[in-house]
C-alpha cells in the first residue's frame, strides 16, 4: 500500500486510537485529533490523502466537516470517510451528500477498513502516476491526443 497521510477525527478515544494504530502498522502517516475544528485545522495545514470522520464529532461533526471540505480551498481535497454506527439509508444518502467518498460503520472491522484504505491508496497512485506521465508528455503530442479523444468523442474518426 503506498504511504498515506490520514486525519482522524473521533472524540471516543477507544476508537480514535485503535485505528491510529492499525494504521501506523500499515505504514500510514497519522494525525489524529478529538474533534472537528481541529480536524479542520490540520486540513488546512496539510496535505492530507484521506480523512476518516467520525459522525459524533463535537464543534463539528463528520457531515459538517464533509460539507467544510468540499467548499473550502485546500491545496489538496482529501478523500473522506465517515464513521457511524448503524446508519440507515437516509444518513447515508445524506453522508454522500455532504461530500462523503465511503462510509464506515462502528465497531470498526479492521479487515474492512484495510480492503478501503488500500482502494484509496491505489486511486491516488493511480491518479499521481497519470498526472506524472501528463507532465513529461511533450505538449504536441499532448495536444494530438486530446484532439483524437475529442473527435472519437463526436464521432468523426
Amino acid at each position: 500500500m503506498m504511504k498515506l497521510k490520514i486525519l482522524i477525527a473521533d472524540e471516543d478515544s477507544v476508537s480514535r486510537n485503535l485505528l491510529k494504530s492499525s494504521l501506523l502498522l500499515w505504514g500510514c502517516e497519522v494525525i489524529a485529533v478529538e474533534d472537528g475544528e481541529q480536524a479542520c485545522r490540520q486540513l488546512q495545514a496539510g496535505n492530507i490523502d484521506l480523512c476518516i470522520l467520525s459522525w459524533k464529532n463535537s464543534k463539528l461533526n463528520g457531515l459538517e466537516i464533509c460539507r467544510w471540505i468540499r467548499q473550502a480551498e485546500l491545496k489538496k481535497t482529501p478523500y473522506a470517510i465517515l464513521l457511524g454506527e448503524n446508519p440507515n439509508q437516509e444518513e447515508i444518502r445524506a453522508a454522500y451528500l455532504a461530500g462523503a467518498n465511503d462510509f464506515l460503520t462502528k465497531p470498526l472491522r479492521l479487515g474492512e477498513a484495510r480492503r478501503r484504505i488500500s482502494a484509496v491508496a491505489a486511486k491516488i497512485a493511480q491518479v499521481r502516476s497519470m498526472y506524472t506521465q501528463s507532465r513529461l508528455m511533450d505538449p504536441l503530442e499532448s495536444y494530438r491526443l486530446d484532439l483524437a479523444l475529442h473527435e472519437k468523442a463526436h464521432g468523426r474518426a
